[in-house]
C-alpha cells in the first residue's frame, strides 16, 4: 500500500484550486508592467497555500526563477508565548520587555531569511559575500592545489637559480643545452606570473568587500552605530546576492506563524530596495503565504499589490467525508467507526496533512496493536487516540507518564463518584418525601374514588337516590363510600333496592350496570394504583440501592452524562480542552487509554484472559463458556465500568464470584446485569446448564422482582423452558402469577420434574390446581387426586379416571359419567367430585347416557346444581327412577317429569297430576314421550284421580290423534264428562264414538250436539252413528234431530214432507232413519234435483 507523505501535494489541472496557481502565475507575468511586487497567497491554516506554490514552481519553472524560503523551523511567536506562561512569566513583563522581545523575534526572522538567501548559493555563485563558508575540496582539487604549490617552487628554483637550493647533481643531469635552458626560463616565468595574478586578484576581492566600522584617532576614535535590523546591516549581502543570480520571484511561507506584522513592513521595504537598486537591474516579486487574519482591517489591502485567496480543501463540513474516505483508501473502512463518531472527531481537524497523519498513525497503530497481535481494541477509541494524539503531543507523551490533563482528568473518576452519589441521594430524599405524602394520603384516596363513583352513579343512572339496601338495612350513598365492606357488596350485586323523594319517600329497585361505570370512570385501575402504590415505591428504592452500587461502575463517560458532572467545579477545573472534553464526554478517551497506547506482556493473567479482559473493555462478548485461566488474577483486572456491558458475563468467572464473599460487590454488579429490562437471558439459561453456584445465582436473581415476567417473556423456548425449571427449583416461595402460570402448564412440572427434582414437583402440585392434566408421571398425578389439585373438566376428569380405573378400557371422554367415577372407589376423587358436582355435571359428554338410577337418584337431590342443569344432564338417560318416592325436595318433581327419568307408569303420571292439581306441560310431555309405554299399560280403577286423567287427557286437544288413539286403550268406560268434548274436535269424537267411550243417553249426546252446534256435518255424522249403533227409541230420534236444528227438525214432523240438500251425509242420515223405521223413505224431490223428500209412513206422494 502507498505511503501517504505529509508534503504539500501538486494540484491537478482539473481540480478546483489551481485557478489560484493560474491566477498567481497571470500575476507574476504582468507584475513587471503593472509594478506588482508583493503578492498575498492567503487561506486558513491549511488549507493548501503550500500545494499551490509547490503546483506553481513546478508548472512555471521554466517562465519564473523561485526563490523559496520558509519560516516552518523557527519557533513560533505564540509557542514562546505558551512557554512563558507554563512558566508563568509573561505576566510578569513590561511593555519595554516585551517590545524587545518582539524585536529579537524579528531579528531572528530576518537572520533566517538571510541564512536562506546567502546560503542557497554555492560560494562560487556568490564569492564576494562577506558571509564565509565552509570550502569543501574535492579529491581532485586536494591533488591540484599542492601539486601548483610545489610547481611555482620549482618554477622559482628553475628561473632564479639560488645557491642555497644548487644541487649540481642535479644541474649537471639537467644541463641540457641554452635553447632548453631558455624554453624552461620563460615557462618558468609565465607560471610565476600567473600564480602572482591570482594571489593579487584574491587580495583586491577580500578588501572590496571590507567594511570600516571604527576609526582610530590620536586621542579618539569613531565608530558607526549598526541599525538592529538584520536587512539593514547585511543589505549589500542582498542586493549583491540578487546581482549575481537570475532569481525573480521570491516565495515566503510560514511568516504568519509570529504573529508580528512588523516584519512584514521591514520586507515590503526590502522589497522596494531590490527593485529600486541599479545594481539588480530586474523587476523582484515577493509572493506571502499567509493566514487571512493576519492583518487587521484594511491593514492587508494597503500592503499587498495583489491578493489571491485559497478555498480549503477540507472544512468542518466536509472533514467528515475527508476522513473516512482516507480510511478507506487506507483499508480501514470497515473498522466499525459509526458516522457519527467520525463527525465528532473531523469536527476538529480542518487541515489536511494533519488528517493524513492521523490516518497514517491509525492505521500503523491498528496493525501493530490488533492485527499483529490478535487483539480486538475498539476501532473508534483507537482512532479518537490519534487524534487526540496529533493535536496534543504533548499532553499524549505526558500520557506515558500517568500525568497530563487527559490523565488528571480520567483519575479524577474517583472524585466525581461522590458527587454522583450526592445526586442519588437527593432523589432518594425526593422519593422519601413523597412516600410519606403517600402514606398518609392513601386511605383517604380510596374513600374519595368511592365517592366518585358513587356520584357518579347518581348523577348518571340514578338522579334522585338517597340510600341503597344492603345486608337488610338501608344507607346513604356516604356511608357506602365510607364503608369498604358495604361497597364492596354494592359491587357485588345487580339488582338494587334504593330509596328516592319525590315529596315522600318511596321504595324501587333497578339493575345496574357496575362494570360499566368501573370502566366510565377507570375506579379499578385507579384503585389499583393506590394499592399497589407500596410495591412502587419497595421497587423504587430498590432501584436507588442498585442506581447507587452501578454509579460507582458507570464508564467516565456516562458518569459524566448521567449526572451533569460536566457543569462541575471539579470538572471544569481540569482546564481540558474543547477537543479534549468532547473526546471524553464521548468516550473516545477513557480508562482504557494504555491499552491504545502499550503493547501488552503475558504476566499476571495468561494472552487468553488478555483477549477476554479486551474483549470486556471494549464491550464485545465472547462466547460465556470462554475459560478463564487464571481466575483470581483476572478478577483482580476488572474495573468497575466493565460491569457496565453484557461482555462481562463469563460462566467461568460468575462461578467464582458466587463463591466469594469478598467479591459480593462484584457478584452483585454482575446480577445487575440479569436484573434488568431486556437482560440476556441466554447466559442464564446457559449458567442454568453449565455452571456451578446455581442455587446462589438463582436465589439472587428470583429476589429481583421482574424476574418471572422477564422469563415468560423470552422468546426462545428452549432458554424460557430452562429458565423456568430453574426459577421453580430454586424458589422458596412464589405469588400469584407464578401459581396461575403453575395452574396452567402442569405438563411441564411432568416434563421438568427430574430437574426440578420430585420433592419440589410434590411442593408444588400440593400448592396448586391445574387446568388441564396428563399422563407422565405416576407419582404427580397421585399427588394431584390425593389434594384435589385440579379443575374440574373434562379431560382432566377422564386422566384421573382411567389412572383409578385401568381395568376400564372403554372409558373416555364420551361415556365418563357420575356412574363410572363412582366405580373408580377412590374416595378422596369422589368426594372432591360431589362436593364440586355442578362444575362436574356442565362439563360430563355422557354420550351414552347410562347413569345408573342410584346415580340419577343422586343427582336429582343434589341442591348444588341447578334445575336447568340437571334437566340438560339427566334427560334422555336410559335408567329410571322407579316412583317420587325417594325425591327429597318436591321442587325436584317438576325435574324428574321434564328429563323423563320416572319410571312411565300411570302410578306416577297420577301422582304428578294429583301434585300439580291438573296437566302440567311438562306432564303432557312426559305422557307423550312414553306413550307406547303408558298405551301398554291399564289405568287402574284404584287410583283416585283416574276420571279427572281421563277427561284431562281425552277432552282436550293436547294430544296429537295417534297418540289420542293409543292412550284411549289404557282407560275403560264411558268419557265421564261428555260437555268437555265440546272443543276436542271431530276425529278426536269420533275415535271415542268409536271406541264406544261416549254414552248412548239421547239427553248427554243432545247436549253434545248442542255444544258442537256450528259444527252441522260433524252433527249428523254423530246422529247416524248413534241411531245405528241401535237407539229405536223414536221420541229419542226426535230429541237428537231437534238438537241438530235447521230443516232436520222438518223430518221430526210427520205432517210435512221435509227437504234436505241432496248430500252423502243426508243420504246416510235418511238411510240410518228408514232403516229404524223412523221414516218410510226419502227420494230426489222432482221439482228440485238439489233436494231429497222425505217420506213418512201416514203420508203418500
Amino acid at each position: 500500500m502507498a505511503i501517504d507523505t505529509l508534503l504539500p501535494k501538486k494540484i491537478d489541472k482539473s481540480e478546483a484550486s489551481y485557478k489560484s496557481v493560474a491566477e498567481l502565475n497571470d500575476a507574476l507575468s504582468i507584475a513587471e508592467k503593472e509594478h506588482i511586487r508583493n503578492i498575498a497567497l492567503t487561506g486558513p491554516f491549511g488549507s493548501g497555500k503550500s500545494s499551490v506554490l509547490i503546483t506553481l514552481m513546478e508548472d512555471f519553472a521554466n517562465e519564473h526563477k523561485f526563490l523559496s524560503i520558509s519560516l516552518a523551523t523557527l519557533q513560533a511567536n505564540e509557542e514562546q508565548i505558551a512557554s512563558d506562561e507554563k512558566q508563568d512569566i509573561s505576566a510578569e513583563l513590561t511593555d519595554a520587555e516585551k517590545e524587545k522581545r518582539i524585536e529579537n523575534l524579528n531579528r531572528k526572522i530576518e537572520y533566517s531569511i538571510l541564512q536562506q538567501i546567502i546560503y542557497r548559493e554555492e560560494t562560487r555563485t556568490v564569492p564576494n559575500s562577506r558571509f564565509r563558508k565552509i570550502v569543501h575540496l574535492s579529491n581532485r582539487e586536494l591533488i591540484r592545489y599542492p601539486l601548483c604549490c610545489v610547481l611555482t617552487l620549482v618554477c622559482f628554483l628553475i628561473l632564479f637559480e639560488p645557491n642555497f637550493a644548487r644541487v649540481d647533481s642535479l644541474y649537471d643531469f639537467f644541463s641540457w643545452g641554452s635553447i632548453w635552458n631558455t624554453i624552461f626560463d620563460l615557462a618558468a616565468s609565465a607560471w610565476l606570473l600567473f600564480v602572482l595574478y591570482v594571489i593579487a586578484r584574491y587580495v583586491f576581492k577580500s578588501y572590496s568587500n571590507s567594511k570600516l566600522n571604527k576609526l582610530n584617532l590620536k586621542e579618539g576614535e569613531i565608530e558607526v552605530i549598526e541599525d538592529n535590523s538584520i536587512f539593514n546591516k547585511h543589505l549589500d549581502e542582498i542586493l549583491y546576492f540578487f546581482q549575481v543570480t537570475d532569481y525573480n520571484v521570491v516565495i515566503i511561507e510560514d511568516l504568519d506563524r509570529f504573529g508580528t506584522p512588523n516584519i512584514f513592513l521591514k520586507l515590503r521595504e526590502l522589497n522596494q530596495l531590490i527593485n529600486e537598486s541599479k545594481i539588480v537591474g530586474r523587476h523582484i516579486t515577493f509572493i506571502y503565504a499567509i493566514k487571512d487574519d493576519i492583518f487587521k482591517d484594511e491593514e492587508r489591502t494597503k500592503f499587498f499589490d495583489f491578493i489571491t485567496t485559497v478555498i480549503p480543501v477540507i472544512n468542518p463540513s466536509n472533514s467528515k467525508d475527508k476522513l473516512k474516505s482516507a480510511l478507506e483508501a487506507k483499508g480501514c473502512g470497515n473498522d466499525g467507526i459509526s458516522d457519527e463518531d467520525l463527525s465528532e472527531m473531523a469536527f476538529f481537524i480542518q487541515d489536511m496533512r494533519i488528517l493524513t497523519n492521523i490516518v497514517n498513525e491509525y492505521k500503523q497503530y491498528r496493525d501493530k496493536l490488533c492485527e499483529a497481535s490478535d487483539f480486538q481494541l475498539n476501532k473508534t477509541k483507537l482512532l479518537g487516540m490519534i487524534v487526540y494524539k496529533n493535536y496534543y503531543p504533548q499532553d499524549f507523551a505526558l500520557l506515558h507518564r500517568r500525568d497530563g490533563k487527559i490523565y488528571k482528568c480520567i483519575s479524577s473518576k474517583s472524585n466525581f463518584i461522590p458527587l454522583a452519589l450526592k445526586a442519588i441521594e437527593e432523589s432518594e430524599n425526593a422519593l422519601s418525601k413523597k412516600e410519606q405524602i403517600f402514606k398518609q394520603d392513601a386511605n383517604l384516596s380510596k374513600t374519595d374514588l368511592r365517592r366518585l363513583f358513587l356520584f357518579h352513579l347518581r348523577q348518571k343512572y340514578i338522579l334522585d337516590i338517597v340510600s341503597i339496601h344492603l345486608n337488610g338495612n338501608f344507607y346513604d350513598l356516604e356511608q357506602i363510600a365510607v364503608d369498604e365492606l358495604l361497597f364492596s357488596k354494592l359491587l357485588e350485586i345487580q339488582n338494587i333496592t334504593y330509596r328516592y323523594e319525590q315529596g315522600y319517600s318511596w321504595t324501587k329497585s333497578a339493575k345496574i350496570d357496575f362494570v360499566r361505570i368501573d370502566k366510565e370512570i377507570d375506579y379499578s385501575a385507579r384503585i389499583q394504583l393506590l394499592e399497589n402504590g407500596s410495591a412502587y415505591f419497595s421497587e423504587e428504592h430498590r432501584r436507588i440501592q442498585q442506581e447507587k452500587i452501578k454509579a460507582k461502575s458507570l464508564r467516565l463517560k456516562e458518569l459524566i452524562k448521567k449526572y451533569k458532572l460536566g457543569e462541575t467545579h471539579e470538572y471544569k477545573s481540569l482546564g481540558l480542552t474543547p477537543m479534549m472534553n468532547v473526546f471524553i464526554r464521548r468516550g473516545y478517551l477513557d480508562e482504557d487509554y494504555y491499552d491504545y497506547i502499550s503493547y501488552f506482556y503475558e504476566g499476571m493473567v495468561s494472552l487468553a484472559d488478555r483477549e477476554l479482559l479486551l474483549s470486556m473493555k471494549i464491550e464485545e462478548g465472547q462466547s460465556y463458556e470462554y475459560h478463564i485461566d487464571k481466575i483470581e488474577n483476572f478478577v483482580k483486572e476488572l474495573k468497575d465500568y466493565m460491569f457496565e456491558s453484557d461482555a462481562i458475563l463469563n460462566i467461568d468467572l460468575l462461578d467464582y464470584l458466587a463463591s466469594h464473599n469478598l467479591q459480593s460487590y462484584k457478584f452483585e454488579h454482575v446480577m445487575m446485569r440479569l436484573e434488568r429490562d431486556k437482560a440476556p437471558l441466554q447466559f442464564l439459561s446457559q449458567y442454568y446448564s453449565e455452571g456451578k453456584q446455581q442455587g446462589v445465582v438463582f436465589k439472587h436473581f428470583i429476589e429481583y422482582t421482574n424476574s418471572w415476567n422477564s422469563i415468560i417473556s423470552w422468546t426462545n423456548p428452549v432458554e424460557r423452558d430452562n429458565l423456568i425449571e430453574a426459577y421453580l427449583k430454586f424458589c422458596p416461595s412464589w405469588g400469584q402469577i407464578q401459581q396461575k402460570w403453575l395452574n396452567n402448564n402442569y405438563n411441564f412440572l411432568v416434563e421438568h420434574s427430574e430437574g426440578i427434582t420430585l420433592d419440589k414437583s410434590l411442593i408444588l402440585v400440593k400448592a396448586s390446581r391445574f387446568v388441564s392434566l396428563c399422563n407422565g408421571s405416576e407419582d404427580l398425578l397421585d399427588c394431584v387426586i390425593e389434594n384435589d389439585c385440579y379443575e374440574i373438566n373434562l379431560e382432566n376428569l377422564c386422566i384421573i379416571a382411567r389412572r383409578l380405573h385401568p381395568e376400564d378400557k372403554t372409558l373416555s371422554v364420551e361415556n365418563l359419567n357420575y356412574t363410572r367415577i363412582k366405580e373408580t372407589n377412590n374416595d378422596s376423587f369422589i368426594d372432591y367430585i360431589e362436593n364440586n358436582i355442578f362444575s362436574t355435571i356442565q362439563c360430563l359428554k355422557d354420550k351414552y347416557q347410562d347413569e345408573s338410577s342410584e346415580s340419577l337418584l343422586f343427582l336429582l337431590n343434589n341442591t348444588d346444581i341447578d334445575a336447568e342443569v340437571k334437566t340438560k344432564y339427566l334427560t334422555g338417560q336410559h335408567n329410571h327412577i322407579d316412583d317420587f318416592a325417594k325425591i327429597d325436595n318436591e321442587e325436584m318433581y317438576a325435574v324428574a317429569v321434564k328429563s323423563s327419568i320416572l319410571l312411565p307408569t300411570w302410578n306416577n303420571v297420577s301422582f304428578y297430576y294429583e301434585h300439580k292439581k291438573g296437566m302440567s306441560d311438562e306432564l303432557i310431555s312426559f305422557i307423550n314421550y312414553y306413550v307406547t309405554e303408558l298405551s301398554g299399560e291399564i289405568c287402574s280403577n284404584d287410583l283416585s284421580n283416574k276420571n279427572d286423567l281421563y277427561v284431562s287427557l281425552f277432552g282436550s286437544k293436547m294430544l296429537n290423534i295417534g297418540n289420542y288413539r293409543k292412550l284411549l286403550k289404557s282407560f275403560t268406560g264411558h268419557f265421564p264428562d261428555i260437555d268437555k268434548l265440546q272443543n276436542v274436535g271431530q276425529d278426536r269424537l269420533m275415535i271415542l264414538v268409536e271406541n264406544r267411550r261416549i254414552s248412548s243417553n239421547p239427553d248427554a249426546f243432545a247436549s253434545l250436539l248442542v255444544n258442537i252446534s256450528k259444527n252441522e256435518s260433524l252433527k249428523l255424522e254423530l246422529v247416524a252413528y248413534v241411531i245405528s249403533a241401535g237407539l229405536n227409541d223414536h221420541n229419542a230420534i226426535t230429541h237428537l234431530l231437534t238438537s241438530v236444528g235447521g230443516d232436520y227438525i222438518e223430518v221430526c214432523n210427520q205432517d210435512k214432507r221435509a227437504k234436505l240438500s241432496d248430500n252423502s251425509l243426508n243420504r246416510q242420515l235418511l238411510g240410518t232413519l228408514q232403516k229404524v223405521g223412523y221414516i218410510l223413505s226419502y227420494q230426489p224431490d222432482k221439482n228440485d234435483k238439489d233436494k231429497l223428500k222425505v217420506y213418512h209412513k201416514t203420508k203418500r206422494d
